[in-house]
């Protein structure tokens, strides 16, 4: 297993690297489109090579400043590997357990708390046909009531209201997205905001509404499944993202 140096005093595996590379191009990307919540929310990821394994961000940066290097590693019980670590968030450090811990298909999460996102997960309608980005986030979508107290058996109820689902609003709080990559994660949660963005604004007219018809929706979201011609994993964007980064905040790489 060939190795790089993360900083003066440690190295990693060279899989371990490209998932901290990956993790940092996310926080970034979040923070670029206006998603981060100053130090709060949480990202992180699984190491492909050594899958009981996450990395994780100190407590206390911001999503624009977060490096490859920054990240700490921990195990699925949530004891990080090295000693003398930076503080970490107890609720980033449980979301591991429970989403990556319980969901091998996940690799990456955006858990975030964007004010469309709150809106729209404080009515009892919740996410609504009203809009493409709803069409193909749908189906995918799960609620849960927010709950402060992150004890064992919330961990339980999180873990099984979970399953099935590669989104979760938390009611009055925020959401998770799940990816297979951090391009898919990405694109959850964009189109998310998106969404919910844009049903706030149909709502502010007042005017009658015109639902999509869940008949048709459903034949769309085969349909999207299918398409050879659009991806709906965020493959298509990332590229175009990551070269942004390379542009502006290429820094994010070490």
């Amino acid at each position: 297993m060939s190795l790089v140096e993360t900083n003066e005093a440690n190295t990693c595996s060279e899989v371990e690297w490209g998932a901290r590379v990956e993790l940092a191009a996310l926080f970034r990307a979040i923070a670029h489109y206006g998603m981060s919540d100053l130090v709060n929310g949480a990202i992180a990821c699984r190491v492909s090579d050594e899958t009981d394994h996450y990395l994780v961000h100190p407590y206390g940066m911001h999503w624009e400043e977060i490096r490859a290097s920054d990240f700490v590693k921990i195990t699925s019980d949530g004891i990080p590997v090295e000693s003398d670590i930076p503080w970490l968030n107890d609720g980033g450090v449980n979301l591991c357990k429970w989403i990556l811990g319980s969901r091998p298909d996940a690799n990456f999460f955006v858990h975030g708390h964007d004010e469309e996102i709150m809106a729209v997960g404080s009515i009892e309608d919740g996410l609504m046909p009203l809009n493409q980005p709803a069409v193909y986030l749908g189906d995918l979508t799960g609620y849960i009531e927010y709950e402060f107290e992150e004890d064992d058996e919330f961990g339980e109820h999180f873990v099984k209201t979970l399953a099935g689902h590669a989104i979760l609003i938390s009611h009055n709080h925020g959401y998770y997205a799940l990816g297979e990559t951090a391009a898919e994660a990405f694109f959850r949660a964009y189109f998310l905001r998106q969404t919910c963005s844009a049903q706030i604004k149909t709502l502010s007219m007042g005017r009658e509404l015109h639902l999509l018809d869940p008949q048709k929706v459903a034949r769309y979201q085969d349909a999207m499944r299918q398409s050879d011609d659009y991806n709906y994993n965020g493959k298509t964007e990332w590229p175009g993202i990551i070269r942004m980064l390379d542009r502006t905040q290429d820094d994010y790489k070490t």
